[in-house]
């Protein structure tokens, strides 16, 4: 039985975000600390969404931080929602 190639593209797409995610995971400061990383993945480090998410999540339970002590973060995160949102318009094109 032939995969027709819609499947097969549906399929490559799930392997690639799951790579993506596991090295989002990874590099996001979850499992070790971004500070005991290597200098260069710590740079890396700056363009992955989870890393200020945990900071987030960290902040606002061990800490109890508000709002106005995450800006940073937040501002962040919305840089990247931006420019992702921005390739994705660019890049789209509808199909019949």
């Amino acid at each position: 039985m032939a995969i027709s190639n819609r499947a097969t593209t549906i399929l490559q797409s799930i392997f690639l975000m799951f790579a993506f995610i596991m090295v989002f995971q990874l590099m996001s400061g979850l499992f070790t600390p971004i500070s005991s990383m290597p200098q260069w993945a710590q740079y890396v480090t700056y363009a992955v969404p989870p890393r200020y998410f945990i900071e987030i999540m960290r902040s606002v339970y061990l800490k109890g931080s508000g709002m106005t002590e995450l800006v940073p973060q937040y501002l962040a995160l919305a840089a990247i929602a931006a420019l992702v949102l921005s390739v994705a318009a660019a890049t789209y094109r509808k199909q019949a």
